[in-house]
């Protein structure tokens, strides 16, 4: 079982090299290449940790276990910029890095500190941190999957929250259930082959191998645009017409019963010819475009801010304020007194 684990581990770390080779050379694609690169070399730090070459220089055991160690931040991060269309990096991230150190400085000076009870809270309250984090990527897979209009992402976000579930749950009984050492090398063995097997499956799912002298390539079905004036015109009457937008907590699901329509077709017409990623932002763009006629009304100057918000279907000020500052660049208060005044 040993030698298994050995060659597993071997083959993850080269697999996750290489992935990390391939995205780099697609590094100006945006930030969730970026996050990819980030998490997939912090994966490759938690395979190689505890290997006898990074444990005998202690620079590079500190440097690969703090990657190793960032993997629950990173997952949070990917998460978000590959769901969140709205995630921007912020330097200011950086401080929730701080946050998942801190608990684990028991893995640095736990040897310095004689007082047993330090290792252990520490440790508990590393894990906790830790599956804080990934709870909170899960969160954000979870909250933006109503609302996503693109295909390729909302089959890849079922891959992500299985694969990654289960992946908690192995690592969690391997780090933190006491075990038989045969057994613990039994669910080492399980888990990086899961590594191995999600890391493989992105790997051919992400990238395709050239035309050359072995191969042919196979060019990759395009996903076709939707161009259907009926659906489009029926669509448009609806939201311009009758101003299905106003409704509170109004769902692509919803909208595509209102019309009498399939939901996959709604889907790929506001994604595919109308160029909206997410329905949220689809919706958010009438709702302001409304906003901005009310609030440049002399006759409605008495008219709230809260009002205009609820009036537009909007359950809160929050969303209104932050939907209109992303689209408009400024806050309802202020685009109000540059048309008013």
């Amino acid at each position: 079982m040993q030698e298994i684990h050995f060659i597993i581990q071997i083959a993850t770390a080269t697999l996750l090299g290489l992935v990390c080779v391939l995205l780099a050379k697609h590094a100006r694609s945006g930030l969730n290449t970026w996050t990819g690169i980030g998490f997939t070399l912090s994966i490759l730090c938690y395979i190689i940790v505890e290997s006898d070459v990074i444990q005998s220089t202690v620079i590079l055991r500190i440097i690969v276990a703090i990657g190793a160690i960032s993997i629950p931040v990173l997952f949070w991060l990917l998460a978000r910029a590959i769901f969140d269309d709205h995630f921007t990096f912020r330097w200011s991230l950086l401080i929730w890095f701080l946050v998942l150190i801190i608990p684990h400085l028991n893995f640095f000076i736990g040897d310095l500190v004689p007082w047993l009870g330090f290792r252990q809270l520490s440790g508990i309250v590393a894990h906790l941190t830790s599956l804080g984090f990934v709870l909170a990527g899960l969160y954000t897979a979870l909250r933006t999957r109503k609302g996503d209009l693109v295909d390729s992402r909302i089959r890849f976000r079922n891959i992500f929250l299985s694969g990654t579930a289960a992946l908690i749950g192995v690592t969690l009984i391997v780090e933190l259930i006491p075990i038989h050492q045969d057994t613990l090398i039994g669910l080492q063995v399980l888990q990086r082959s899961a590594i191995f097997g999600i890391t493989f499956y992105f790997l051919i799912s992400n990238f395709g191998i050239r035309s050359g002298f072995f191969f042919k390539e196979i060019p990759k079905p395009k996903t076709p645009v939707v161009d259907d004036p009926q659906l489009s015109t029926k669509l448009q009457a609806l939201m311009e017409q009758q101003k299905v937008y106003k409704k509170e907590g109004l769902t692509i699901g919803e909208l595509a019963e209102l019309m009498n329509e399939q939901e996959y077709r709604l889907r790929r017409l506001i994604n595919g010819q109308l160029g909206f990623r997410n329905f949220s932002d689809y919706v958010n763009q009438y709702r302001v475009n409304e906003a901005c006629e009310i609030l440049s009304d002399p006759a409605q100057t008495r008219k709230t801010i809260l009002e205009i918000a609820y009036d537009l279907g909007y359950q809160s000020i929050g969303p209104f304020n932050k939907a209109f500052k992303d689209l408009k660049g400024t806050t309802p208060t202020a685009y109000r007194k540059s048309q008013v005044n």
